[in-house]
């Protein structure tokens, strides 16, 4: 059984550091994969609006896959307010965690390049795996007793939810894909409703929790 180490430590804010980097650097890459449009030797400049809206896919990848590494982003926050300490298994699950938010903009390149059915199930898979590295990350904390006490069962269940809630909409967007690569994309919109009503149900959960407290 490894050691665990205290979350004021060194080796906590070193684990944080490595994370908001490799996180930042992946989102500013995803913009890299934007490119400028090419107006052919001799035509006019009022092409370029019309070139412009041919790249639909590279910006709709662009933003889709900034707003869901940033969700991953604020989720990863969130493990690390609760985990008062972790252990070399923690490390490593961050490490995973990191290794798919790396390769997150090479699957935004692949569905921008080719946003029929491959390019579709191929983020969305990138983007599935991410999530549930992230979830583990989260499920390992909670049931190894990593996480500061206080917080209540149903808390923890409800922010377990909010993890796992992306990648499942992703595995879904997956098996439609198979059959309508447009109607899969469409999929992903259902992100902003369910996590919203998550993030609802998790201040609710927590002020109920607080006036448990201030009543005993």
């Amino acid at each position: 059984m490894s050691l665990p180490f205290r979350r004021e430590s060194d080796e906590t804010d070193r684990l944080l550091a490595l994370s908001d980097g490799v996180i930042a650097i992946a989102i500013t890459l995803l913009v890299l994969e934007i490119t400028v449009p090419v107006v052919p030797t001799g035509a006019s400049e009022s092409a370029l609006p019309t070139r412009v809206l041919e790249q639909w896919n590279e910006f709709f990848g662009f933003v889709l896959s900034f707003s869901v590494v940033g969700l991953y982003w604020v989720l990863h926050r969130r493990v690390f307010v609760h985990v008062e300490r972790h252990t070399k298994e923690i490390v490593w699950l961050n490490l995973l965690f990191l290794l798919m938010v790396a390769f997150v903009p090479y699957a935004t390149s692949m569905f921008s390049t080719y946003p029929g059915r491959f390019g579709v199930m191929f983020l969305a898979g990138v983007l599935t795996l991410t999530g549930f590295s992230l979830a583990a990350l989260w499920l390992y904390a909670s049931r190894s007793e990593l996480i500061e006490e206080g917080i209540t069962s149903r808390t923890v269940g409800i922010q377990a939810a909010r993890f796992l809630a992306s990648p499942l909409v992703f595995v879904a967007s997956i098996l439609v894909a198979a059959f309508d690569s447009t109607v899969a994309i469409f999929l992903w919109v259902l992100l902003i409703p369910i996590n919203a009503a998550l993030q609802s149900r998790l201040i609710e959960s927590v002020e109920v929790s607080g006036r448990g407290s201030d009543g005993r």
